[in-house]
């Protein structure tokens, strides 16, 4: 299949070496010295049970030109949440013929992605997916390094019959290529379960700038780790998705047990990118608002993190 990797940073640059390994022809979408290293270097990356140093095919998005390509099957879309907006309405214009639509799989944090994406494109090209279990990071410009032993969870928003053959291509092409990756009829409750994890940590460790193996094993840290992440499972009321208590414990004791990463916001903090706050602390401070209720420890931990971080 014919893929294009939107954000070819970590996360898309594994997803693209081990689709590309396993056959698939990937364009990755890069920019700055990331870009110029990837034309003049090839990509470089390494897992502790995969290694990949290629020649790869890059360009800006700006230099995408699709009468150049065969049809595109599927953009993965593995930028911030924060570049969301613009990118959508940017390939509304690229792709603007309905017939030549591709899947557009949003592998970003988040749980609004795909609503926005939607405003763009028909609903059901829009597939939700999440990555966990991995800990992906651009250490120097064409080079990549992934821990983890990674899994996916995919799922459309609006299923039909077209979407359901895509899925099941796609997983199997994901599977094929080394990748765990399932099928879920409940992408959003899927997606929020990931943001409990997000909100969880991901502030936390860009305020404090420490690892999450640091703020799960100390005990006063945790306890915090636990209330943001309680707020988030309050927050999905608003919206009619039920986690229970036992799926919140999960996720606490899945990310206390994995190995000790730097989350996004923390990496995207050390090399002065703009930070998720609002795409993973806001949105559960808007959910929980909608019912009435404040999410102290959301708003506390974000608005420190934003008003530390301006400050620089």
């Amino acid at each position: 299949m014919n893929y294009i990797i939107l954000g070819a940073g970590g996360i898309g640059s594994y997803y693209g070496a081990k689709l590309l390994e396993a056959g698939h022809n990937i364009i990755f979408i890069a920019r700055g010295k990331h870009l110029k290293a990837l034309n003049e270097c090839g990509l470089s990356l390494s897992h502790p049970t995969f290694s990949f140093k290629k020649q790869v095919i890059a360009c800006s998005l700006d230099d995408l030109k699709l009468d150049k390509l065969p049809k595109i099957d599927a953009v993965i879309l593995t930028t911030k949440s924060t570049t969301t907006y613009k990118i959508a309405k940017y390939l509304s214009t690229i792709f603007n013929d309905n017939s030549k639509y591709p899947f557009i799989v949003s592998l970003q944090n988040g749980v609004e992605n795909e609503d926005i994406l939607s405003n763009y494109f028909p609903k059901d090209n829009i597939i939700g997916a999440l990555t966990r279990k991995i800990g992906a990071h651009i250490i120097k410009p064409g080079q990549v390094e992934v821990t983890g032993n990674v899994e996916t969870i995919i799922g459309a928003l609006e299923k039909t019959d077209k979407n359901k053959i895509f899925l099941e291509n796609f997983s199997s092409d994901v599977k094929k290529s080394g990748i765990l990756c399932e099928i879920t009829e409940n992408i959003r409750l899927e997606l929020w379960k990931k943001l409990i994890i997000n909100n969880g940590v991901n502030a936390m460790c860009a305020l404090l700038e420490i690892e999450t193996g640091v703020l799960m094993h100390d005990k006063s840290l945790s306890r915090i780790v636990y209330g943001l992440m309680q707020e988030t499972a309050n927050a999905a009321k608003a919206i009619n998705i039920i986690i229970k208590k036992e799926d919140v414990d999960s996720m606490f004791e899945l990310i206390r047990n994995f190995d000790s990463i730097k989350p996004s916001m923390l990496v995207d903090k050390e090399f002065n990118r703009a930070l998720e706050i609002d795409e993973i602390c806001g949105v559960v401070i808007k959910y929980n608002e909608v019912q009435g209720m404040d999410a102290p420890y959301t708003r506390t931990v974000s608005s420190i993190l934003d008003f530390v971080y301006n400050l620089k």
